[in-house]
């Protein structure tokens, strides 16, 4: 027998630990192999006397009394060896005194009620880091509605759906009732609908609640403060739903009733809080009741330096801009006049003439112009300009080939009346908004002026100015010493909120609403509000650890970690039905680890 030494690392802290072990070497069918005999801890002692204790250690385990143990250092750490093994050698005797052998009939081995596990601890862990069941319990509900009610946002946030369709996923496909509680598995549909009704009317403590918990979970030092308006569309005619208004769609479902959603978000991508408009509301006019709310919800403490306001021109008018200023906010917007074009000159020579930023695969060019107490970046993305350059050199294509079809149907004979010619030059006209402008469309009409016999498409001058200013875009700041780079990041965090949106909209399920009832719509986009919150929680936490998986790569990685029943009969006919959590592949250790998840469901072992 010998001593071996050996370290190991904490992953985590970077900390070194020596260990040592008795090892013996023997022979085998495949030769020589090693196995330990001992764990012996740290022992301080110098290499030279390894030998000694190891034959001092050998004897002792024999039963001989060994002459070295006069020896005080070597008798210590024998002595010590002895105690550890001891105390290692009972409890495995006790391990093995707890297993429960039985005589299992193979062929009758089966599972059943598979139901999903992985994505409902994440749930549940980023439930937990929220303090979700301690803001529930303050905003006045009790433990039966706390419950009702983590079921239903965990719902939201693994399959998210209807609430109708939440029920179902609930208790016949995942394992929430056993997370949460078992008396979910007798649930109806009416409680469902209740407690929506119950979280919107505490909306507002909640979403205060969460602001505070979130702030002290993240360190969060920005006091910018991201506004946007989206639109979703109902499933229906909706006409008893007061909200549901006929708009321009966002989703292009300009055929259905729309309701809008606005959310003011944090630079970490956390809602301060959501409002819900009509579907045809003016998006500039949500600003004062937003400004308005904010000043309400949040204490005077927090506006010892006010927040700046980031927002796209969809809500940036001049009168906005002037209510901004009138009320004291720092603000950062593109603004809707279309202020490249001041700068035609300055952007046609932005590449050469501009500051190159690289951010991530492409290049940003900026110049930074101060007038009196308002700065003006010029930006011009590459990326952006390619993309631009490509969508309208589609459209421009699709609007041409309109064109060269009606040529040919006027040419045949097809339609040369000219009121029809009209009617169909003003549909393609209509279909391509945003190229047609650029053309002029003149009818070639014989002497009566009833029939057309051909068409003139010019090309107009300002097509070329568009090819130009593809790419660019004006921010206007009040943050006058703000370097360029600086004003450009901050702008840039506005994509916060469109994450938040593009989250509730393909994770989170707020389209299609089925609801038919205003109440009932608002509180069924709150809850994905409040689903959101997790989402947000579990993917800053995964970025902390360097991962940059969204929730719906995590949601299907774990979707194949179950829970599940396993059903086996024993020789002498007992069925046992044991309810076990199924053992965590690769993939699923990887992100637990991470987020530092635990199951905390135990296995049970019923027997009929």
């Amino acid at each position: 027998m010998f001593i071996r030494k050996y370290k190991t690392v904490n992953k985590k802290t970077g900390a070194v630990y020596i260990k040592h072990q008795l090892v013996e070497s023997y022979r085998s069918d495949k030769g020589p192999r090693q196995r330990i005999v001992m764990n012996l801890g740290n022992i301080d002692l110098p290499v030279s006397e390894y030998r000694r204790l190891a034959f001092a250690l050998e004897e002792k385990l024999s039963g001989q009394e060994s002459l070295l143990l006069k020896d005080e250092k070597i008798a210590q750490a024998v002595a010590f060896a002895m105690r550890n093994y001891q105390f290692y050698k009972a409890r495995a005797k006790k391990e093995q005194n707890k297993t429960n052998f039985l005589t299992i009939d193979l062929q009758k081995v089966a599972v059943t009620q598979c139901r999903s596990l992985g994505p409902e601890l994440v749930a549940n862990n980023a439930w937990d880091m929220l303090s979700y069941d301690a803001i529930l319990k303050e905003a006045g509900l009790n433990k039966k509605d706390m419950e009702l009610a983590k079921a239903v946002i965990l719902s939201r946030l693994i399959s998210p759906c209807s609430e109708l369709a939440s029920l179902n996923f609930i208790k016949e496909r995942s394992s929430i009732p056993e997370i949460v509680s078992t008396g979910l598995l007798d649930l109806k549909k009416d409680p469902i609908y209740q407690i929506a009704d119950t979280l919107l009317y505490h909306k507002d403590k909640i979403e205060k609640a969460l602001r505070q918990k979130e702030e002290s979970l993240f360190e969060n030092a920005s006091t910018l403060f991201l506004y946007d308006l989206t639109n979703t569309y109902f499933e229906g005619a909706c006409r008893a739903n007061s909200i549901a208004k006929r708009a321009k769609s966002k989703e292009k479902r300009n055929d259905c009733p729309l309701v809008s959603l606005a959310l003011l978000v944090d630079s970490l991508g956390y809602p301060l809080f959501s409002q819900v408009y009509e579907g045809n509301a003016s998006e500039p006019k949500t600003l004062a009741d937003i400004l308005d709310r904010l000043e309400a919800d949040f204490s005077k403490t927090l506006f010892s330096i006010l927040p700046t306001i980031v927002s796209d021109r969809g809500i940036a008018t001049k009168e906005n801009v002037a209510l901004l200023r009138q009320r004291g906010y720092e603000y950062m917007v593109v603004e809707r006049r279309c202020g490249q074009e001041d700068y035609l000159q300055e952007f046609s020579q932005a590449m050469e003439s501009f500051e190159a930023v690289q951010k991530k695969d492409t290049t940003i060019y900026i110049k930074k112009k101060v007038s009196g107490d308002t700065a003006e970046l010029l930006v011009l993305s590459k990326a952006r300009k390619e993309k631009e350059e490509a969508m309208d050199k589609l459209k421009e294509e699709r609007f041409l080939n309109d064109i060269d079809a009606l040529k040919k149907s006027i040419a045949k004979g097809s339609v040369i009346l000219a009121a029809k010619v009209q009617v169909r030059i003003g549909r393609i006209l209509g279909k391509y908004p945003s190229v047609s402008k650029y053309y002029d469309i003149a009818t070639v009409e014989s002497n009566n002026s009833k029939k057309v016999t051909g068409l003139n498409v010019t090309r107009k001058e300002t097509r070329e100015i568009r090819n130009v200013l593809t790419g660019c875009y004006v921010i206007e700041t009040t943050h006058t010493d703000m370097d360029g780079l600086k004003i450009l990041e901050s702008y840039l965090m506005l994509t916060r909120v469109e994450d938040a949106f593009k989250s509730l909209k393909t994770d989170l399920g707020i389209r299609p609403v089925y609801h038919h009832k205003a109440d009932r719509t608002k509180a069924h986009l709150f809850i994905s509000v409040l689903a959101y919150h997790l989402l947000n929680t579990i993917e800053l936490k995964l970025s902390e650890k360097g991962c940059s998986s969204k929730w719906s790569t995590v949601r299907k990685d774990l979707s194949t970690h179950m829970r599940t029943t396993v059903i086996m009969t024993d020789k002498d006919g007992g069925i046992h039905h044991i309810r076990v959590s199924s053992a965590p592949e690769e993939i699923h250790r990887k992100i637990y680890d991470l987020l530092e998840v635990k199951d905390p469901l135990k296995k049970i072992h019923l027997k009929l």
